[in-house]
């Protein structure tokens, strides 16, 4: 097993950066880095159990996507139940448009709820190949799978995406004068 310190500056910026793409804010972001590194570090602790890993940066990607939606259900959890502190994200870059740079954050934070709701491998594979932009047949060599079954998976999770976002998406689809489209392309793509 490499050293913690190798993999953290060979992988760390890949872990943080799945976590980030699928979350969407740093302090998430930076929790499920320390997540992925602690649980790393505590494999490594384990005399009694030897871990075969083949390709870290696969290990670990799928690691952080993994941890990535569970946090992501635990937040839309706890928005449900404590409310939407949005105010504090409707800062836009200078330059942009506050009601555009506004429209795009709703939609980016109704996409990861959505994905966050679907089945646990239906999740982990869209973010692999969306968030991630990994190929059909990266996925399936991630997830030691098909890359048959990974397009069922992704036909399923687009679906299921669909159906949650069309009925949002329908009522709402101009907002302050801004046509708002689809956040996910339904088209399949390999």
């Amino acid at each position: 097993m490499p050293d913690l310190t190798e993999l953290v500056d060979e992988h760390g910026r890949m872990v943080y950066g799945t976590a980030y793409r699928i979350l969407g804010n740093r302090e998430d972001a930076e929790d499920v880095f320390q997540e992925v590194f602690l649980k790393v570090a505590r494999l490594r602790g384990r005399r009694l159990r030897v871990v075969v890993v083949r390709e870290w940066g696969a290990f670990l990607r799928v690691m952080a996507t993994r941890r990535s939606i569970d946090l992501a259900r635990r937040n839309r959890t706890r928005a449900r139940v404590v409310g939407v502190d949005w105010i504090a994200d409707l800062e836009a870059p200078a330059g942009e448009n506050p009601r555009q740079a506004a429209i795009l954050r709703e939609r980016a934070d109704l996409m990861r709820q959505a994905v966050a709701a679907l089945p646990k491998r239906e999740s982990l594979v869209f973010s692999l190949r969306y968030f991630d932009d990994l190929s059909y047949a990266d996925i399936a060599e991630h997830l030691g799978t098909t890359v048959s079954a990974v397009g069922v998976l992704l036909f399923r999770a687009r679906k299921h995406l669909h159906a949650a976002l069309e009925p949002v998406l329908t009522t709402n689809r101009t907002l302050a004068g801004i046509t708002v489209q689809p956040a996910v392309s339904m088209n399949r793509g390999s």
